[in-house]
């Protein structure tokens, strides 16, 4: 290019180089900032899928679980299907659902909570649902469907019914649609952006913004149609809005869960900034051929504060100018400050969309948190009936008739089956929420182990049962809790009795292994295959049985041995040479120093000739009737109430010096009851004792808030009833 020529335009050309790189510079910035902001929006928009899509998950599994809860209820037996349909009438108005459908094995319909039981209910509106829960004996969710009330579009959760192996029943949640609105319509997108949920037909099951069409815009098919687990792309809503969307599909159920993030705004807001720059270049240019006749030195300092402004945009600082006396290059400052505003904005959108997420994942907690709730009433009301049972066998066995004695032993047992069962369920639940309370002390281990093989004595039968304590195992000490670590045991040996056969050999071992201590349980009974070892300590997994489920159980057991030993640092294990060549379970704990030793004096010899005044309050008349039976032979003085308002009026005539009270009471709970007996004259004084099924560490913190002096949890063992009763009486 030829540069001769008058100065000024020599200066025009070097104004008009100058503002090139600037121009250059501006259109890659603004190009790089649409880009991101595309790709900000369609990462944001599967981020609030994935949010969206992991409540609505946890509200449909916890849907599953509820249903799975009440299958498991005495209520649904052919026999007392009248009390189930009440059962599920209650549940579904609870629950906010719109009916709940119990169908047989084939798939009719047997009844529903909607209808009265004497009424025809008609087959299932969804019966490939219904034939999938059949085939795969899993809970299946449905498709959106009308149903035969006309009371709008719901869908199905479909839990089947196993009893020893065999399908039963189907159980199924009819949810209307508007709950899953609701959940949809909590995101609080702006209105040009839309969520939409659909079910595996792609059938709508709702959407943020109403529309005529129940089907995804072509587009989002398009996009939908790719099959994958999740993605995200350029799309058009129903409504022709230009949008970045996001979809994740669930992997249970199938549905997809879609976001579109309407850039709109942001464009448009983008494309006037590229006006301005272009506007503002183009005029700068103009005027620099008529300023350059007259400033030389006004125009390059500008152009070099412009050039170092767009740098900090790009780098993504902020962009600060000092006024340029230009009115061209002004406006390109004004521009860069607006771009740099926008990427904060950016910036501020995350955050927004984060918190969305955070909100959405403490909905699945709450979800959780629900469960918890329910497993611990189930337990309260699995406890209730089987505290006054324990109590009246530990009756019959003091009255000393052996003509019951095989038929008495026999409940003995079952009584205690059940009451491990409940204790599994429930210990389960607080350690999967990391609720499980441990209380860790130096302990003997040789100790534990012997108190563990006393316990099995009583159930041995046939089979032969050795204990072997190596020598320098004798003083190994381990820091845990006796309790858990007794838990531990027993489950380890209750599985070796009940899969090792009526005439094996089980064997309990105790050695030290380096810095550990190894437990060993062992027998000769049948093994187990590679695929068994595998999965033999999963939550739920129950090795193949004989269609007599003779071996039942929930398949807790041994996940909770791995759950407590993992708390004490520890590892376990299982061994087996194949089928037919028995199984070993090693348990290692790290040991810990031996404690200092302790000289006190015994103070536990048992106190004799205690007698006092008891108060038994429970609405159970079964339980009450046989705790007050116990009591009574044992030799205490005992008046029994079954309601609160009852126990008032026994005061008028009774100062009991302890109160044995429930706490899930009609009318009024057992911690209201309690501060009436402080009130009252003639119970001020007693000694409070809850004896109940509710029994979290919630649960007790609060009967310790209210004054009680001790919390036993339903059923109680007689010795430690009268063990705890005896403590609170004043000495004679």
């Amino acid at each position: 290019m030829n540069l001769a020529g008058p100065l000024r335009l020599r200066l025009f050309f070097l104004a008009a180089c100058g503002l090139l790189p600037l121009a250059l510079v501006a259109g890659v910035v603004l190009a790089y900032l649409n880009g991101e902001r595309e790709r900000d929006a369609q990462q944001a928009a599967l981020a609030v899928s994935r949010a969206l899509a992991s409540a609505l998950d946890a509200e449909l599994r916890a849907t599953a679980s509820v249903l799975q809860s009440i299958a498991l209820s005495d209520e649904l037996q052919p026999q007392r299907l009248a009390d189930f349909h009440a059962l599920a009438r209650r549940v579904a108005d609870g629950q906010g659902w719109r009916s709940i459908v119990l169908a047989d094995a084939t798939g009719k319909v047997l009844q529903s909570s909607t209808r009265e039981l004497d009424v025809a209910s008609p087959q299932p509106v969804d019966p490939a649902s219904m034939a999938r829960a059949i085939a795969t004996r899993e809970p299946v969710v449905g498709r959106v469907a009308q149903g035969p009330n006309q009371r709008g579009p719901a869908f199905a959760v479909r839990v089947p019914v196993l009893r020893e192996g065999k399908l039963v029943y189907v159980l199924s949640a009819v949810n209307p649609i508007e709950r899953v609105l609701a959940l949809v319509q909590r995101q609080r997108l702006p209105v040009t952006s839309v969520v939409g949920v659909f079910d595996q037909d792609y059938n709508r099951v709702a959407r943020s913004l109403e529309h005529t069409s129940a089907r995804p815009s072509p587009s989002l098919q398009k996009l939908l149609d790719t099959g994958a687990a999740e993605g995200s792309g350029p799309t058009r809503t129903l409504e022709g809005v230009p949008s970045q969307t996001g979809f994740v599909r669930l992997p249970w159920s199938g549905w997809v869960v879609a976001t579109g993030i309407a850039p709109a705004d942001a464009g448009r807001a983008l494309y006037g900034m590229l006006g301005a720059v272009g506007g503002g270049l183009l005029a700068s240019l103009a005027l620099a051929a008529f300023f350059a006749w007259y400033f030389a030195r006004g125009v390059i300092g500008p152009i070099d504060r412009l050039k170092a402004a767009a740098g900090a945009l790009g780098r993504g600082k902020p962009v600060d100018l000092p006024p340029l006396e230009i009115a061209e290059l002004q406006e390109v400052a004004t521009a860069l400050r607006a771009a740099a505003l926008e990427r904060h904005d950016a910036e501020a959108e995350r955050e927004r969309l984060l918190a969305r997420a955070t909100e959405a994942l403490r909905l699945a907690e709450d979800a959780g948190r629900s469960k918890d709730e329910f497993l611990a009433m189930l337990g309260h009301e699995l406890r209730n009936p089987l505290a006054p049972m324990a109590t009246a066998l530990h009756l019959m066995a003091r009255k000393g008739d052996e003509r019951t004695r095989l038929e008495r032993e026999v409940m003995e047992r079952q009584v205690g089956h059940m009451k491990r069962l409940v204790d599994d369920l429930l210990d389960v639940s607080r350690i999967t929420s990391q609720r499980l309370e441990m209380r860790f002390t130096p302990l003997r281990l040789a100790d534990v182990v012997r108190q563990a093989a006393a316990g099995l004595q009583p159930v041995l039968g046939a089979r032969r049962f050795s204990v072997d304590i190596a020598p320098d195992a004798e003083q190994l000490w381990v820091s845990g809790d006796d309790v858990r670590l007794g838990q531990v045991l027993n489950n380890l040996l209750g599985n070796a009795i009940k899969f090792a056969g009526s005439h094996a050999q089980v064997g309990l071992r105790l050695r030290r292994v380096g810095d550990s201590a190894e437990v060993r349980v062992a027998d000769d009974g049948p093994g187990m295959p590679p695929e068994v070892l595998a999965r033999v300590f999963d939550l739920f997994y129950q090795a193949p049985q004989e269609t007599d489920r003779s071996r039942g159980g929930l398949g807790l057991g041994l996940a909770i041995v791995r759950s407590l030993v993992e708390m004490h640092s520890g590892t376990v294990l299982a061994e087996s040479a194949g089928a037919g060549r028995g199984s070993s379970f090693i348990v290692r704990l790290p040991l810990v120093a031996a404690p200092a030793q302790d000289l006190a004096p015994d103070a536990g010899a048992e106190a004799a000739g205690r007698r006092g005044r008891v108060l038994v309050v429970d609405d159970n008349q079964d339980a009450a009737d046989t705790a007050a039976t116990l009591l009574r032979l044992t030799g205490y003085e005992v008046q029994v109430a079954y309601d609160p308002q009852a126990a008032l009026r026994v005061l008028a005539a009774f100062e009991p010096q302890v109160a044995l009270l429930d706490i899930g009471l009609p009318g009024m709970n057992g911690y209201e009851l309690a501060q009436h007996l402080r009130e009252h004259p003639n119970g001020r004084g007693a000694v409070l004792v809850a004896l109940t099924g509710y029994g979290t560490r919630a649960d007790v913190q609060k009967a310790q808030e209210a004054g009680f002096a001790r919390h036993l949890v339903k059923p109680a063992p007689p010795d430690v009833l009268l063990a705890v009763i005896d403590e609170h009486i004043p000495k004679t």
